[in-house]
């Protein structure tokens, strides 16, 4: 059973038919958000899909990366993230939680890639923070992800990441090439870090060799390219 129709929701469309999972992907995914009503809303679903399915089927949810990301101050979406993995730790009998960072895929308008990609695009000024990103496609959470869930682990919450970040100035200096159009930007530092424990799967990846040498450019590119 799926819980949503996003991303998240469309890359794991074979776990519909699932008798014993239930992957809820119809959460709060822009990480932007402050409206109290979008968290108790996705909470308010989340519990009802515990009370009615924890007891018997695995509950799979997709949290977020962003707790290790020093650059800012804790947002109210992280908060709300961590509380979701606390509900769920508490109160589902079976669950695997997945904390992911910036995730590439189609339609990303709410992530960072598609606002970069819209403001190059349409010549629109814009101001580049210099710190560090992770990005991963979306494919490969879900083949990450599946052979977690083949693997039987259960009741654990797992990074799932890139092996290394990305500057931000280098996507937007990747989606310039794309576009063949010069961004209109200022440069802006900040102290900050992001360090993502990925060790957990990092045999998976070097078996699977998921990240290659040119990922960011030849991921980009795969969801980009054909606009231009």
């Amino acid at each position: 059973m799926i819980i949503g129709k996003g991303l998240m929701a469309k890359a794991f469309e074979d776990y519909a038919n699932y008798d014993d999972i239930v992957l809820f992907a119809s959460g709060v995914s822009n990480s932007k958000e402050t409206l109290k009503s979008e968290f108790l809303r996705e909470e308010s679903l989340l519990k009802d899909i515990i009370n009615k399915f924890g007891n018997n089927r695995r509950i799979i949810y997709f949290s977020t990366c962003s707790m290790y990301d020093t650059y800012s101050n804790i947002s109210d979406y992280t908060k709300h993230k961590i509380r979701m993995e606390s509900v769920i730790a508490e109160r589902a009998n079976k669950y695997n939680i997945f904390r992911l960072p910036q995730v590439l895929g189609k339609n990303n308008k709410n992530q960072l890639i598609g606002f970069l990609y819209e403001k190059i695009k349409n010549k629109k000024a814009f101001e580049v923070l210099n710190i560090e990103r992770n990005i991963i496609d979306v494919e490969d959470v879900y083949l990450i992800a599946s052979t977690v869930l083949k693997e039987s682990k259960k009741n654990e919450i797992i990074n799932i990441a890139n092996i290394k970040n990305d500057k931000v100035i280098d996507l937007v200096t990747t989606l310039e090439k794309i576009c063949k159009e010069k961004g209109r930007y200022s440069i802006k530092n900040i102290e900050g870090d992001l360090d993502i424990d990925i060790s957990q799967i990092k045999p998976l990846i070097l078996e699977k060799k998921i990240f290659e040498k040119k990922y960011l450019i030849n991921r980009i590119r795969k969801y980009y390219e054909w606009f231009n």
